[in-house]
């Protein structure tokens, strides 16, 4: 293996005095707002006379650091691709680093130089709008082609041929970059919607701005492509940072001010806080310590401000249950609320009011509306949808829907709520597949439009929070993938239409998915495994991309998941060997019911 000696690898580590001071005054130190790395990748330029392999090392190392306009990483090209390449085009995720085949002579004395191939499996890209696309693992290829090119009074090689953007490996990707959700409003709706972005770990290498300031800068450029259409920014058109932002930082009171350019003045007060609602969510998750205040100017001239409390009224999610409590259905097909204490699964206490609750209707799935005072609850034999009051006595009535499915598989999927109290369900019948919508729980149903299926079948349905996005468990054969789509949403009552547009596939590396939960704003928890693997419970974001920590630990043979919108509420999982169990922050699986199915949190 070469050792390319053009990089230096920098492990940062605390440096200072070796003893503890005894005297001097107590002073306050200001930490720094946003993790670093304790790992640096600093390129050094090409050492003279270097061979064609150690330029081509050279080259794909200097790639990986944070170095300003990837200088150090151009002096490897040869001049006019020095100047044409462009490393902000895409970023190329491989599994590993790229290895290399090669030199191979060209074919004729016409065709002077060399050729290297870059050999890898991809697994995802990030295209020039920060978005991260995952990939089905497949095979990439790319030359680099190198020539002797004059340098001062002698000849050096140079690479003069490469792929635009950068190539990293995903180790290599994971230490540059980092996932940053960006906040827009939902059309016709006062709250939020995250919109997930990469950014850079630190300084960005063209921009040079820091990782707050590239936040705000993503922000201020608008949604995603994806989701676009389905939501809108208080921003005014044209609206930057202050020409020459490239550092912001919160003080001692941990409050933020954003100077924007001459167009923010266009906000009237109340779009103002909007904005800057905006910048609050997109900038929470970025800070060690909550975030105080977010204050915009322009021009010199103080716009609006707002606090993290004031924020809060235009929340993602803000729909959500009044309770921490998850609901299950007891073995007796009862609805019951979770109470994490009891072990029994038929405390009479802990089951909830009305036909659900007495065992009118024996259940086999249920979901809970936001406001946890209305289930919807399809009846064991799968056929039924009721919908029914948890807090008041009552009958069930007529079923909402029915399913002609001949098997209970083929019949009516676990329903699933949305922010705006409407109820969505799958009929999962081969011969008149669909799915339905009950605007409010309680109307007629609507058919909604699918795109993409591609004659595959929906198995489940979650709504997000905020209602923009549907998650679908799709089945073709023995496979089921999991994909989202955009909700739109077009007229009211009697005239409206609903349709699931732009599916996209976020687990393209796993071979099956069996069960799925929304897990906050943008992240969902899966069951699923990939292709000769074992079965695993994991955490995915809203674009596709996972991490190695996103894997939970161990749990056998579950067959449903919920989690709440916080991280402050537990994990609870339905597994055929303990039950219904619950996984704590930072703890372990624990047993909760020994006898119970379907655990659900309101949604």
């Amino acid at each position: 293996m070469r050792v390319p000696a053009v990089l230096v690898v920098l492990v940062m580590a605390l440096a200072g005095c070796a003893s503890i001071p005894d005297k001097g005054d107590v002073e306050p130190v200001k930490a720094s707002p946003q993790d670093e790395s304790q790992v640096r990748v600093y390129a050094v330029p090409p050492p003279p006379n270097a061979s064609a392999g150690d330029i081509v090392d050279g080259f794909l190392e200097a790639m990986t650091s944070d170095d300003p306009g990837f200088a150090m990483a151009r002096r490897y090209l040869a001049k006019d691709e020095a100047h044409d390449w462009q490393p902000q085009k895409v970023t190329t995720v491989l599994g590993e680093a790229p290895d290399l085949e090669g030199p191979a002579k060209p074919p004729s004395a016409d065709q002077p130089g060399l050729t290297y191939q870059m050999h890898g499996e991809q697994i995802a890209t990030v295209d020039e709008g920060h978005v991260y696309r995952p990939l089905k693992p497949a095979a990439y290829q790319q030359a680099l082609h190198l020539i002797q090119e004059k340098v001062g009074d002698h000849k050096e090689w140079r690479i003069d041929a490469l792929p635009q953007g950068l190539v990293l490996g995903a180790s290599d990707f994971q230490r540059n970059y980092r996932p940053v959700d960006t906040y827009f409003f939902a059309r016709g709706d006062g709250w939020l919607v995250a919109d997930p972005v990469f950014i850079r770990q630190r300084i960005d290498p063209l921009t040079r701005m820091d990782p707050i300031t590239q936040a705000v800068n993503t922000l201020l450029s608008g949604p995603t492509g994806w989701l676009e259409p389905s939501v809108t920014s208080s921003f005014p058109a044209g609206t930057r940072l202050a020409k020459g932002t490239r550092t912001l930082q919160f003080d001692d009171s941990n409050a933020l001010t954003v100077p924007l350019s001459a167009a923010a003045k266009k906000a009237s007060p109340d779009v103002c806080k909007k904005m800057a609602a905006q910048l609050y969510f997109t900038l929470r998750d970025l800070t060690s310590t909550r975030v105080g205040q977010i204050a915009l100017r322009a021009g010199g001239s103080a716009l609006c401000s707002v606090t993290g409390d004031e924020a809060l009224a235009y929340a993602p999610g803000n729909a959500s249950g009044r309770s921490d409590d998850a609901f299950y259905v007891d073995s007796d097909g009862r609805l019951a609320r979770l109470r994490p204490d009891d072990r029994h699964g038929s405390d009479k206490d802990n089951l909830v009011q009305g036909p659900f609750g007495d065992g009118a209707v024996k259940l086999d799935a249920v979901a809970v509306a936001r406001d946890e005072r209305t289930a919807a609850g399809v009846a064991q034999d799968g056929k039924s949808l009721y919908v029914a009051s948890i807090t008041g006595s009552g009958d069930a009535g007529d079923p909402l829907a029915t399913s002609a499915g001949k098997k209970a598989s083929d019949r009516l999927s676990a329903p699933s709520w949305d922010s705006r109290g409407d109820l969505w369900v799958a009929d999962r019948d081969p011969d008149h597949a669909r799915l339905l919508q009950f605007e409010n729980g309680a109307s007629s149903p609507v058919e909604v439009r699918v795109d993409g299926l591609g004659g595959r079948r929906i198995e489940a349905v979650r709504l997000s929070s905020d209602g923009v996005r549907i998650a679908l468990l799709l089945t073709r054969g023995d496979r089921t993938s999991l994909e989202i789509g955009r909700v739109d949403r077009t007229g009211t009552g009697a005239d409206r239409t609903l349709a699931v547009e732009d599916l996209k596939s976020l687990t393209p590396q796993m071979e099956t998915v069996t069960a799925v939960s929304w897990a906050g704003p943008s992240r969902l928890v899966i069951v699923g495994k990939e292709a000769g693997g074992v079965q695993q419970v994991r955490f995915v974001q809203a674009d596709g991309s996972t991490s190695d920590a996103s894997v939970l630990p161990g749990l056998n043979q579950v067959t449903a998941i919920a989690a709440g919108d916080t991280d402050a509420k537990a994990l609870v999982a339905d597994s055929e060997d303990a039950g219904i169990v619950q996984l704590p922050s930072g703890g372990n699986w624990q047993a909760v019911v020994d006898h119970g199915a379907s655990p659900v949190y309101p949604g």
